[in-house]
């Protein structure tokens, strides 16, 4: 995940659009297959690089101003936590968080360690919809300092957006400015990247869990700086060595995600348990919920997006909701309710809401790109463009 980057960075800025050079007959139909769902998904940007050579770039001069990153703004978070051990403000990722917060130096916060809140173990009370309960607070830190413990820190792993915005805090104190302020200077600057104002709660902390703009170009320097093991263009390192691995490496209580990076595998089929479907029934779950899984017994869904098809086309746009509600009342994780037949894993990806996507095939030297902006009609679950990280996975084993 390695070489330098020059050329590469040239043609990203430079924003070419062709092709640059010839591809293999089945990478053209791969590279077609792309083009064609993100217009149907009414794409905003788009942006595919191999080794340096800018093969898709469908970025209007509309679509090079920042777009707001979503949740992918998590995988950014995660470099800024990579620059702390590079600047030796943070000695490991396994310090305990109560190192920069002294209030959770006693009870059972004082396990809660920085890597826990990297991968989605913390432990913290979470609720899946941040417009209920985070947004509406004036300070994102507190709150995050303040929420009680659904699990024993390490022991479960749980997507987590007060734990993410929590990081924000963490680098606050250990680089001594905010989190966007040090990013800005230490990865932003050095890579050429112009964010837009990354936004903020009404203290002033800058959000952890979503909330920074950047456009597709800027977006794709990020993938290409982990493909080249955290080197900036000018030969400097920027991340300590090895720290692109750590990102990648499974987490401890799920091989979906590394550290705020999800991990792609070459295939991915889900198929309902029938355990699932008897322990819905059994505790009353939601009658829409149980008769989802009933109506998809048998079914081979095709990965997440054939997972995200099929509650669509069930539930309607907002299955999310449900699926998180019902997983959570319930205590089951994915692995509970879906058996899943997996591939190894050969790409990383971080991931936004409306379907945002920066996605990296270190094996291939391949960073892929999409966003799309909030509009003012609905958004359909066809816009989540679902299938691009597999579509990007394709692609690679065709290059």
């Amino acid at each position: 995940m390695l070489a330098p980057l020059v050329v590469a960075l040239v043609l990203v800025v430079s924003g070419a659009g062709a092709t640059a050079s010839p591809v293999k007959p089945s990478a053209d139909a791969a590279l077609d297959a792309i083009r064609s769902a993100s217009a149907a998904a009414e794409s905003d940007a788009l942006l595919v690089i191999h080794d340096g050579r800018v093969l898709v770039d469908t970025a209007s001069d509309t679509g090079q101003r920042p777009i707001e990153l979503m949740s992918a703004t998590k995988s950014v978070v995660a470099l800024g936590v990579g620059l702390l051990l590079m600047d030796g403000a943070l000695e490991s990722l396994d310090t305990p968080v109560h190192t920069f917060f002294p209030e959770w130096a006693q009870g059972r916060k004082r396990d809660i360690t920085v890597r826990m809140l990297l991968d989605h173990t913390s432990g913290l009370q979470n609720s899946p919809n941040a417009g209920e309960e985070i947004y509406p607070a004036p300070d994102a830190v507190q709150l995050a300092l303040a929420a009680e413990l659904s699990s024993t820190p390490g022991e479960v792993f749980a997507y987590n957006n007060k734990a993410t915005n929590l990081l924000a805090g963490v680098i606050g104190k250990a680089a001594g400015q905010p989190m966007d302020v040090y990013l800005n200077a230490r990865l932003f600057q050095p890579l050429g990247i112009v964010p837009g104002p990354w936004y903020r709660d009404a203290s002033g902390q800058p959000h952890g869990m979503a909330g920074l703009p950047l456009s597709a170009h800027d977006a794709a320097k990020l993938g290409q700086l982990l493909l080249d093991d955290g080197i900036a263009p000018d030969g400097k390192r920027l991340l300590p060595e090895g720290y692109v691995q750590a990102l990648y490496a499974a987490g401890p209580r799920s091989p979906r995600v590394g550290l705020l990076w999800w991990r792609i595998p070459a295939w991915q089929f889900l198929t309902v348990r029938e355990d699932a479907i008897a322990a819905a029934r059994a505790q009353d779950a939601d009658p829409r919920w149980i008769a989802t899984l009933e109506s998809l017994r048998g079914q081979r869904l095709d990965g997440i997006a054939g997972l995200r098809t099929a509650m669509a086309d069930a539930l309607g746009a907002d299955w999310p909701a449900l699926y998180a509600a019902q997983t959570s009342a319930l205590g089951l994780g994915r692995s509970d309710v879906f058996d899943e037949d997996t591939g190894p894993v050969v790409a990383y990806s971080a991931e936004g809401f409306l379907g945002q996507y920066i996605v990296v095939v270190p094996d291939k030297r391949l960073v892929a790109v999409r966003q799309i902006r909030r509009r003012d009609t609905p958004h359909t679950p066809a816009m989540d463009h679902a299938a691009f990280p597999s579509q990007i996975v394709a692609l690679a084993s065709a290059l």
